[in-house]
Order: C-alpha cells, then structure tokens, then sequence
C-alpha cells in the first residue's frame, strides 16, 4: 500500500542522496546538501512510502505572496529509478497538492522531464518571454485570473529555480 506523509528528519539524507544523483550539477554531496537543506527552512518535504521504503519525494516551497495570493513552489520531485513508471510520482503530486492547494493558490515548478507530465495535474507552460532557464521549463498552476495578470508581467515576477 502506498501512503503519502511528511519527511522525517531522519530520512533527509536518503532524499538528499537520490536528489544528488539527478542534480549534482558539478558540486560535491556536501556542498549540494547544504543549498538543499536551505530550502527546509521554509519548504515542507514529502514522501511516498511502499514496503517500508521511500518510492518518491519531493519539497512544496512556501515562496513570498502576490497579488493577496499563496504563492508556493514544487521542487526535487525524484523516483529513483527501480522505482519508475509506477505511479509513484503521479501519487505523490495529486495527495501533495490535495492536501495543501487551495484553488486560489499559485504554484510554480521547473520540469526537467516533459511538460505533458505536469500538465496532467493542470500546470501550464509559461510562455517563453517567461523562462528564465534553457535547461529547465517553468510551469505554473493557477486560475484564468492569475494567468492573466502573469500573461501581463515580466519575467520579474517568476521566481528564480528552486
């Protein structure tokens, strides 16, 4: 049976090393746990739990308020790789969205894997005038409103990759 939750603390590590695995980016361990462990400090990770082991992961950043909105970010989503293709993912953003998004809130991410896997979930693809990256797509899930006032902004307004 697979079950949602919190992170515990004891599991930081594990989750930091399957996450150093996808996005070292040419830092060592030691220097890629301490960027990430910046983001505990206002983000809340959550695991997906099968057979007493961790099938996939991910961190729901609280970013600052616009527009009298929540504003919050989806980042370090990773399976590892015995664990893919099973749902494992799909699981772990429909519980972590159900249980923390209210219609009204706004949330960003940066996709390393196709668009269409977010979009699923009702994540768009901000245009292109929007990106602040090559290497990774931002995506946001709001309402027509919100879409319509980011359709007016400048890339300002986009936080930077989490």
């Amino acid at each position: 049976m697979k079950i949602f939750r919190e992170a515990k603390e004891s599991e930081r590590m594990e989750l930091f090393e399957q996450g150093y695995l996808e996005w070292s980016k040419k830092r060592t361990f030691e220097k890629y746990c301490e960027d990430n462990a910046k983001e505990d400090s206002f983000g809340t990770r959550y695991v997906v739990v099968e057979n007493n082991a961790i099938v996939s992961s991910m961190i729901l950043l609280k970013l600052p308020g616009s527009k009298g909105r929540e504003i919050y970010g989806i980042g370090s989503v990773v399976t590892p790789k015995e664990h893919m293709h099973k749902g494992y993912a799909s699981f772990l953003l429909s519980e972590c969205l159900e249980q923390n998004i209210k219609k009204e809130d706004v949330v960003f991410l940066y996709s390393d894997v196709a668009a269409s896997f977010y979009e699923r979930f009702g994540f768009q693809v901000l245009p292109q005038n929007l990106q602040r990256e090559k290497d990774s797509i931002c995506m946001v899930l709001c309402d027509e409103v919100y879409w319509g006032f980011l359709m007016e902004s400048t890339l300002e307004i986009i936080p930077e990759h989490f």
